[in-house]
């Protein structure tokens, strides 16, 4: 009996052993990766001094929960709002600069990592992890929020960011599933106007455009030295103009790009889109890059090609108190107004005297849920009365007098007679805008002649109020 004791303890001692040292080369395996320069990056506890050299990495370092880690950003970045306050870093600089930021890790994308050698490997001389990332399609995208979240210790998140993401995948999915082949819109995506190239069929750009419910006409395009970027040129692009519904340009640092310049360039009028009026321009920093905002891309490209979906207000009909960001995401569906992104850091500092800058509110969560997109871009188009510069009051329900005067700025009215008005004098603020919407039946008075400016509304009256300034509009 003592003899079966001992063995068995000697059994159990064993497999602990065995578990104990598989245990460790799972976590040493789930610790490593290679990055894309070849190296073997190891993460022994989380990096805490992050500088980020890519927009696309700091964004998701924010979707991450980072916020003190990130020590520095590259000169261009603007979203989220936070990054602007970053100090400013730049591949161009002193390596001294950053070494004197005492880092522990420094994230740059394989653009730098090739063009830079030697400035990568002054900051690896100097004992800083230097890890270069940036996947090329969306499978690789799942693979990269991992790996920066192995990086900083918040894999869980990462795999939230996952699970997400591909929710919103199938939100977006279910408005177009039942679109027949035939009938879903042909697309040309362009990537550089000046050389005209668009996308690789597997690049995270074309995904969007797919998830939308496009059909790409360039699906032969060849991926230009292992980039999303494709070569395809002119002639090419001309052979499908007949097929082409819709022609939709990225805008950015790549692509300076206007309607105008594509709606002239020779050769062009040929095209069926350019024909009839559809070309769009669409910010690559929604459409491009890997991060939690290709959503918003993949709503973007999908309201410029079935606007009837994607910009469905039903949800809003039956609630009886409109709040004004209910009424920002109202407006811009039922105007299928363009979704205004932020601009790079530089622009929106210049800006920082004049009117609103994006990102400013600090009642609006700009990094979780959705309605900040909605705001920004009617506040953006000045429908709004400016009454704080750091408080948009979101959850406020919605006044008339606000719906009068977005109504009077958002379309071009005709002129009306004037209207006696017992409540609103000609000293108030919105005096000119209400005149304007009552005298052309677009608001009503009550049966005492009232307009009653600071009443609440409902859902189906702000729709109603909105859809007859449209049909009067002289646009």
């Amino acid at each position: 009996m003592k003899n079966n004791s001992i063995k068995k303890h000697a059994f159990v001692i064993v497999l602990l052993f065995i578990f104990a040292v598989s245990g460790a080369d799972a976590d040493a395996k789930n610790s490593s990766f290679k990055d894309r320069s070849g190296h073997t990056i190891t993460v022994r506890s989380p990096f805490k001094r992050i500088i980020s050299l890519y927009g696309a990495h700091t964004e998701n370092l924010f979707s991450l929960g980072l916020d003190k880690e990130i020590i520095g950003v590259s000169k261009h970045e603007a979203f989220p709002p936070p990054v602007i306050r970053k100090p400013v870093f730049s591949y161009h600089d002193d390596t001294e600069k950053f070494i004197l930021a005492n880092p522990d890790l420094i994230l740059i994308r394989p653009m730098i990592a090739k063009g830079y050698p030697n400035f990568v490997a002054k900051l690896q001389d100097a004992g800083i992890v230097v890890v270069s990332l940036q996947p090329r399609t969306v499978t690789e995208m799942y693979s990269y929020w991992k790996k920066l979240g192995m990086l900083t210790g918040r894999e869980s998140r990462a795999n939230e960011m996952i699970r997400d993401f591909k929710a919103g995948l199938e939100r977006t999915k279910r408005l177009t599933e039942d679109i027949p082949v035939s009938r879903k819109k042909r697309v040309f995506l362009e990537s550089i106007h000046s050389r005209m190239k668009t996308f690789s069929p597997d690049s995270i750009a074309i995904f969007a455009l797919r998830t939308a419910g496009g059909i790409n006409v360039a699906q032969d395009a060849k991926a230009h030295r292992n980039t999303n970027i494709a070569s395809y040129g002119k002639e090419k692009i001309l052979s499908h103009a007949d097929d082409i519904d819709i022609y939709i340009a990225q805008t950015g640092a790549m692509n300076h790009v206007t309607v105008r310049r594509i709606k002239e360039e020779p050769g062009f009028a040929a095209i069926k889109a350019v024909r009839n009026g559809q070309i769009y321009i669409v910010d690559e920093k929604i459409i491009s890059r890997p991060t939690m905002r290709l959503l918003d891309g993949i709503y973007e490209i999908g309201r410029i090609l079935y606007p009837a979906r994607f910009n469905d207000i039903s949800q809003f009909m039956n609630i009886p108190e409109i709040t004004r960001a209910d009424f920002a995401e109202m407006l811009v569906k039922i105007t299928n107004m363009r979704i205004k992104t932020p601009d790079y850091r530089h622009d929106i500092q210049k800006r920082a005297n004049k009117k609103h800058k994006y990102g400013e509110f600090r009642d609006v969560d700009y990094m979780g849920g959705r309605r900040y997109k909605f705001i920004e871009t009617a506040v953006y188009r000045g429908v709004f009365p400016k009454t704080n510069k750091y408080r948009f009051y979101p959850d406020m329900p919605l006044k008339r007098q606000t719906l009068a005067f977005a109504i009077f700025i958002c379309f071009d009215l005709p002129d009306s007679e004037p209207v006696n008005i017992k409540d609103v004098s000609s000293d108030s603020p919105f005096f000119a805008q209400i005149q304007a919407v009552v005298g052309l039946g677009i608001m009503n008075l009550d049966k005492n002649g009232r307009f009653n400016p600071a009443k609440p509304l409902s859902g189906i009256e702000v729709f109603k109020a909105v859809k007859l300034a449209k049909e009067k509009s002289l646009r």
